[in-house]
Parts: structure tokens; C-alpha cells; sequence
């Protein structure tokens, strides 16, 4: 039978660890690991600005509006509401579900 062997110094170093966790303090917190690689940070809301009319079931390429490295823009889906052109550049709210962005806001037109 194969499987996994320890040297006599190994199979010593691991009844020490043991024996010094089972005499440890039983009321202590157990560990606690944070967010995984890359997800620190890792912004899944942004305010942006894009130019154009957008429509439902439309993917548009928009700019985040605070933040000035690159890359400054994501491509969003448009799921609910066809938005018409503002003059210039409108301001939008956009959400990440996975690494997909959809659109969940939009100025609609100029205000008066």
C-alpha cells in the first residue's frame, strides 16, 4: 500500500504543533482569513460618464468619472430602460456582477 510517509523528525515537529494547539487557550478566536488575491479593493460600484443614446439589451463602452489610471473604462450592458442621448456626456451608475458591468442608472436627458 502506497501513501504518505513522515520521517521520525517530521511526525515529531507535527505531535508538537498539536500538542500546543490541544493545551492552547480554548476561548480564543479561530482564525480568520481575508478576501482573496486581487479581490481587495476591488470596486463592484462606479460612478461613470458615457455620450449617446443607449438602449435595452445595448453594451457601451463608458468612463469611470473618479478615477484617472488606466484602464479608465469598462464596457456595461444596458438590461432595463432605453436611455436617450444627454447633450454632451451623461452621468451613469454601473454595478459588476461577476466581471460582467450592467448599467443600473442613467441621467435621462438634461435637467430643467
Amino acid at each position: 500500500m502506497s501513501g504518505v510517509r513522515f520521517t521520525r523528525e517530521s511526525a515529531k515537529r507535527i505531535a508538537d504543533v498539536v500538542r500546543t494547539v490541544e493545551l492552547g487557550d480554548r476561548d480564543a478566536a479561530g482564525l480568520r482569513f481575508g478576501s482573496a488575491v486581487g479581490d481587495a479593493g476591488r470596486k463592484t460600484f462606479r460612478i461613470a460618464t458615457f455620450s449617446g443614446a443607449w438602449s435595452i439589451g445595448a453594451t457601451k463602452t463608458v468612463t469611470f468619472k473618479y478615477q484617472t489610471s488606466t484602464p479608465n473604462t469598462a464596457s456595461a450592458l444596458n438590461l432595463f430602460a432605453a436611455v436617450p442621448a444627454p447633450s454632451g456626456s451623461g452621468d451613469c451608475a454601473i454595478a459588476r456582477e461577476g466581471t460582467a458591468w450592467f448599467l443600473i442608472a442613467a441621467v435621462c436627458g438634461t435637467a430643467t
